[in-house]
Formats: structure tokens, C-alpha cells, sequence
């Protein structure tokens, strides 16, 4: 999963991170002030699943459906605080798996890994 961050700092030009080629995208959308919330929308390609979710240190890691678009793909848009965020996507409800389009991960602490998102 590439990671596209758009600065907005106050009253300045707004800044693109490096965008690496990836299948599925995430998009950050950064404000300047500290504490506010940012747009990351998840994305996945699943064709043969019948539901995917994220589940993450944001929503208590209770898995939130993504909308099912076309051609296998998914995706949903979370408001998230600035920080790091550790996740896993849920295909068909049952198998928790890291994002594979993401390359940022962190150990789970149960012999694993975690997908990491930098908002």
C-alpha cells in the first residue's frame, strides 16, 4: 500500500510525498495544526472475498467493512488522529492478514506483524 501525503502547513505551499507503485493506495490528508484528525482512505484488491475490513488501534480493533467496488476492489475513508497506527485487514471475517501493498510494518507481539500507517 503506497502512502501519499499532502501538507498543508499554514500559509505555505503545500507539499507531495514520494508516491511508491503499488496496486492498493492510501491517501493522508494533513493539517498544519496538531491535534486535528486526517482523511486515510484504505484500499484493497479481493475479488473472492464476500467482505473486507480494517480493524486497528483507531477503531478499538473492531473490524470496520470496506465498500465494495468494482472489479475486486475495496475501500473506506477513516478520519484518524495524527500518530502512528498499527492495523490488519479482515478478509471474510476471519482471516486478519497486513496489508501487502503496505511495506511499513511493526511486530505484533504475538510472534507477527502489523501494517503501520503515519498520519
Amino acid at each position: 500500500m503506497a502512502l501519499k501525503k499532502e501538507t498543508k502547513p499554514a500559509k505555505s505551499v503545500a507539499k507531495t510525498a514520494p508516491k511508491t507503485a503499488v496496486k492498493a493506495v492510501k491517501t493522508v490528508k494533513e493539517t498544519a495544526k496538531k491535534g486535528k484528525t486526517s482523511e486515510v482512505e484504505f484500499k484493497a484488491y479481493s475479488p473472492a472475498s464476500g467482505s473486507v475490513a480494517v480493524a486497528g488501534d483507531f477503531n478499538g480493533w473492531k473490524p470496520q467493512a470496506l465498500k465494495k467496488g468494482k472489479n475486486g476492489n475495496w475501500s473506506a475513508k477513516l478520519k484518524l488522529p495524527s500518530g502512528v497506527h498499527q492495523y490488519k485487514l479482515v478478509f471474510d471475517g476471519q482471516y486478519w492478514q497486513v496489508d501487502n501493498g503496505n511495506p511499513e510494518r511493526i511486530s505484533d507481539g504475538h510472534g507477527g506483524e502489523n501494517s503501520i500507517v503515519r498520519v
